[in-house]
């Protein structure tokens, strides 16, 4: 899954025209007295990456749709990443300020209405839930679903945020967006495991009074 193109290809959703948004370390907006000269009235910035510990424990294998006999799996399982993502109202006029505050609650009211999104495997695209459902179900396959989550913060915490991001407090909203994986390493293809037999003992093994009950068991393919 690239990083950068999800950021992009959200862009392009919220902003088609792109003029509303510009993407910005936002640590480097107001750089001693140089000022970031930017025509859009909203820049974008990654401020945390972090892994999402529920989803930490993940199977490694993997369906084998072109050989039956053989069973695919990563070397190591994914990481599914949480990014959070400050929308935030700058302008170096601040004569538009309030331009800033309109184009924000635009992304407000967008992300209101369109909070799930999916992205496709071949870093193609990324779609709204209304295209993902027009799909088929050999498609669908192909996508990974991410959700943006609204986060509010306390005074206290706002205080803390802008203070690590070395900047003063502009108007602006928090999202996390979830489900994002990294998957890069190789693939193992190994043997389907179709027979299992099974020996259940009381007590000493290599006495057949103890054998319990003893079986093998035949997978489906």
């Amino acid at each position: 899954m690239n990083l950068r193109k999800i950021i992009e290809l959200l862009c392009k959703l919220v902003d088609p025209n792109s003029s509303i948004i510009d993407t910005v370390n936002i640590s480097t907006v107001n750089d001693g007295d140089e000022f970031l000269n930017t025509k859009s009235p909203i820049i974008l910035s990654i401020v945390n990456i972090e892994e999402d510990k529920t989803l930490k424990n993940q199977t490694v294998y993997l369906n084998n749709t072109n050989d039956k006999e053989k069973i695919s799996k990563y070397k190591n399982p994914a990481q599914y990443l949480i990014l959070s993502l400050l929308f935030a109202s700058y302008n170096k006029d601040m004569t538009k300020y309030l331009d800033g505050i309109d184009k924000l609650k635009n992304i407000i009211v967008y992300f209101q209405q369109n909070n799930s999104f999916y992205y496709k495997d071949d870093d193609t695209e990324l779609i709204s839930y209304e295209n993902y459902q027009l799909k088929n179900n050999l498609e669908k396959e192909h996508y990974y679903k991410i959700t943006m989550e609204t986060v509010s913060l306390t005074s206290e915490q706002l205080n803390q945020m802008w203070s690590y991001l070395g900047s003063k407090y502009m108007p602006s909203m928090l999202y996390k967006m979830r489900l994002c994986m990294i998957q890069e390493s190789p693939i193992i293809e190994d043997k389907v495991i179709k027979k299992v037999k099974i020996n259940l003992w009381e007590n000493d093994k290599n006495s057949l009074i103890g054998d319990i009950e003893s079986g093998e068991f035949q997978g489906e393919t």
